[in-house]
């Protein structure tokens, strides 16, 4: 029970295309193949077989040309018919008409589908709908990480740059901080009436000004090589043995702090921001989902995958010794991994997240733990881990394209979604907006990114532009968006309650829960 080869030919025997899946040489194919319309003509039956001593020949005509298997005698009639209807509905789909040049133009195309149809002779347990998932995927991941690449390299061009204007603007701070220093306290004893002051200054005149004094400057020179030392006690620059005899006014105080308030100012901007953690009461639980998906122009659903953790954050050793209780469905297709502390029975069990050691606490240094995690993938055209499902229509006109995008919320989300740009891999100032519930927030070497208003459940929303730029070059485009502290989470993950190991007894806590994209394309 084997295939031996999937052929198309002419009605006269010659192959157009024909790939082995046993041992055969190439003269025995072709003496195979021509053998065909012989045995075509001899068939007075309604049957779509024919055989001779050797093979069977299972055939279904296709246009003016024919798609045949050839089996051996002993293979199952039935499956091979059956595998043969799903040879032509792919070859079809593949062609926009069938002849000759078309068939030579998708001949790889076509061959690659004959291999994830039948391996080493045999039939794989595949639908037409993932045998058409398995090409688009393998003709777009390559474009996919193509635009992950350029990303990466314009990314670090940017670095570059903003690393080269951080040393130059630190080295301008540090030059004008050492020539606003101040040369030095001048003194003197003389005549007030020969007091004649002297400006010799090596470094540009600046804002500063010391106050004329009525003794006779004398010149120190100005240190060099060093700006103000912050955080260290100040030195006078003389020794006492030549301090005048007559004290000197006092220089205003805020004409002296100028240039370290300027050069803290510099210090604070040059100092990357630090993000801050949300606000923990004792125990904050954090429930973070993050889906993956990919969607056809038509609004197919290709693939999805969902991803979630489950982290835990305590700050009160007293509050350490707790146990999570859950609301977990272990049989929707999710799977659910536990840390290697934490009891992964009592989970199973009773979906409680408690240490394998009943006595022993959780950290309490106020750092995020991960204790639990859970992926789910779906089928193709299921649309359970897609919020929001997009359709796109596309009418060319003239130089540029008119772009329609379709999108509304699934009912297996009813929460609302926030956040949502579109990216379009275009980079053109030719495009034209349409929609007034969105804006073009930025136009940048990797697109043009529109930033779009919030969806609410039962809600659909519409997103018009033109643009100048072929149809191909509008994929894929990617979208993101954010749900905030949405009620129901995809993974169906429900924290009920933190009670304390000892008593059972119910503790405070606060719950933060956020599902957002993590490569949600329309290809």
């Amino acid at each position: 029970m084997a295939i031996l080869a999937a052929s198309i030919i002419t009605r006269s025997g010659k192959a157009i295309l024909s790939r082995q899946f046993k041992e055969l040489t190439k003269n025995r194919i072709t003496e195979l193949l021509a053998n065909f319309p012989a045995l075509l003509s001899e068939n007075n039956t309604q049957h779509t077989t024919v055989e001779d001593e050797h093979v069977r020949y299972v055939y279904q005509p296709l246009d003016d040309l024919y798609i045949l298997l050839i089996t051996n005698r002993q293979s199952n009639i039935l499956q091979d018919i059956e595998t043969l209807s799903l040879f032509a509905e792919t070859v079809t789909s593949l062609l926009r008409v069938v002849n000759e040049n078309e068939i030579f133009d998708h001949a790889f195309e076509i061959l690659s589908a004959m291999d994830e149809i039948v391996t080493l002779g045999y039939r794989e347990n595949l639908s037409f709908i993932q045998i058409k998932a398995f090409l688009e995927m393998d003709s777009h991941e390559e474009k996919i990480q193509d635009i992950i690449e350029l990303n990466k390299q314009m990314e670090a061009t940017e670095e570059r740059k903003r690393r080269a204007k951080e040393i130059q603007r630190k080295e301008r701070d540090r030059r004008n901080n050492q020539f606003n220093t101040p040369a030095g306290f001048q003194g003197g004893m003389g005549s007030t009436n020969s007091f004649a002051p002297t400006q010799d200054y090596s470094a540009p005149q600046t804002n500063y000004a010391p106050t004329p004094v009525d003794p006779t400057p004398s010149h120190r020179p100005a240190p060099r090589g060093r700006g103000l030392q912050l955080g260290k006690s100040k030195k006078s620059s003389f020794e006492p043995s030549s301090a005048p005899l007559i004290s000197e006014p006092e220089l205003p105080r805020q004409s002296i702090q100028e240039p370290q308030q300027q050069y803290q100012s510099a210090r604070q901007e040059a100092t990357p921001p630090v993000d801050d953690k949300p606000l923990n009461n004792g125990i904050l639980v954090t429930l973070e989902e993050k889906v993956t998906a990919e969607i056809t122009r038509e609004g197919s659903i290709v693939s999805s995958e969902l991803k979630g953790v489950l982290q835990l954050r305590i700050n009160d050793p007293e509050l350490a010794l707790a146990k999570i209780l859950l609301e977990a469905k272990k049989d929707d297709g999710v799977q659910f991994k536990t840390h290697p502390n934490v009891d992964r029975n009592l989970f199973a069990g009773s979906s409680v997240i408690g240490l394998k050691n009943p006595e022993k606490p959780f950290p309490s240094n106020d750092q995020n733990l991960g204790v639990l995690r859970w992926r789910g993938v779906g089928k193709a055209d299921d649309n359970k881990y897609v919020p929001i499902q997009f359709t796109t229509w596309l009418t060319a006109n003239g130089n540029s394209t008119d772009v329609t995008l379709e999108f509304e919320l699934n009912d297996s989300y009813n929460e609302a979604i926030t956040n949502i740009t579109i990216l379009v891999p275009v980079y053109t100032d030719n495009v034209e907006l349409k929609s007034e519930n969105a804006q073009i927030s930025e136009i940048s070497d990797e697109g043009i990114i529109f930033q779009l208003e919030s969806l609410s459940p039962g809600e659909n929303g519409v997103l018009e532009f033109s643009i100048g730029a072929n149809e191909d070059d509008l994929f894929p485009i990617e979208v993101s968006f954010t749900s905030e502290n949405p009620v129901n989470t995809l993974g169906h993950v429900k924290v009920l309650d933190v009670v304390s190991v000892s008593d059972e007894e119910s503790l405070p806590f606060d719950l933060i829960s956020e599902l957002t994209t993590d490569g949600y394309f329309i290809v």
